[in-house]
């Protein structure tokens, strides 16, 4: 299912309705809308009567490192080919605007691994490459 898609960002009460969808850790509203004021890049995808189905952000310095965060898709959508687009259009913006050597990661969430190699993402660890790592703060 092809959708338009957009780079202007969702609202924070869009995001936060998208985001409980999901069953990820809900951030308040207020945190979600400075997060998603201090991302660097949006695509968004909307269904015919305008509510946000699909989302996806970056965030980083745009010199050595940015990060793809928040792929969402409301269930009903899997499955539909919306990721792979907004991924798609985001991976293309930002390498657009990126300098040479900047890495653009991200962290997939088990088993979706295959969907990123796809998009020319390389599985951590590997011989070169360690296993990425988080912390999350209490």
């Amino acid at each position: 299912m092809r959708l338009p898609l957009d780079s202007a960002p969702p609202t924070a009460r869009e995001a936060f309705a998208l985001r409980e969808t999901t069953g990820w850790p809900m951030p308040s509203v207020e945190r979600l809308a400075s997060a998603l004021d201090a991302s660097c890049a949006h695509v968004t995808a909307r269904d015919e009567a305008g509510t946000l189905i699909g989302m996806a952000r970056a965030v980083g310095d745009g010199v050595l490192n940015l990060y793809i965060q928040d792929v969402m898709v409301h269930p009903d959508m899997r499955g539909c080919g919306i990721a792979r687009d907004m991924v798609a259009d985001l991976l293309a913006r930002l390498q657009s605007q990126a300098q040479p050597m900047t890495t653009i990661g991200l962290l997939a969430v088990a088993g979706l691994e295959p969907f990123y190699e796809s998009l020319g993402f390389t599985r951590r660890p590997n011989g070169q490459f360690g296993a990425g790592m988080m912390l999350f703060t209490q």
